[in-house]
């Protein structure tokens, strides 16, 4: 008797803690696209303050000279670290888009369009399931 009680338990609190985990593969997606959107939005600061697209993710710091004094304006405090494991993104259109960590596990520079990728997409490809 005392076995099935502790079984029940087992089983109730496995209940609860499975959707849990599931709930985290949907975190890293939304942590992908809001770091995807951060670099997105320096790369626009950049390009305002300095007229060009960013040629690196070290570009991201501006020297900006004043009075003749030379400070770093920062548009990016650090280049985020992407989630590792498989992550999900719902896509506008509804679908569940998987995004699995690329290798080396990192945010790229689209140089030549001022954009960031993740495994070579966009933010908005993502999104699009494109």
């Amino acid at each position: 008797m005392e076995l099935v009680v502790v079984i029940a338990i087992l089983g109730i609190l496995a209940g609860l803690a499975i959707p849990r985990f599931m709930d985290a593969t949907s975190a890293r997606g939304a942590r992908i696209v809001a770091d995807m959107r951060t670099i997105d939005s320096a790369i626009m600061m950049y390009n305002a303050k300095t007229g060009n697209l960013p040629t690196s993710k070290d570009a991201l710091t501006i020297d900006k000279t004043t009075g003749g004094v030379t400070s770093a304006i920062k548009v990016l405090a650090a280049w985020p670290t992407p989630p590792t494991g498989t992550a999900k993104v719902t896509a506008f259109n509804g679908s569940e888009v998987t995004l699995t960590a690329p290798n080396p596990n990192e945010y790229t520079l689209d140089a030549a369009n001022g954009r960031a990728l993740y495994d070579g997409k966009t933010v908005d490809q993502i999104l699009t399931n494109k």
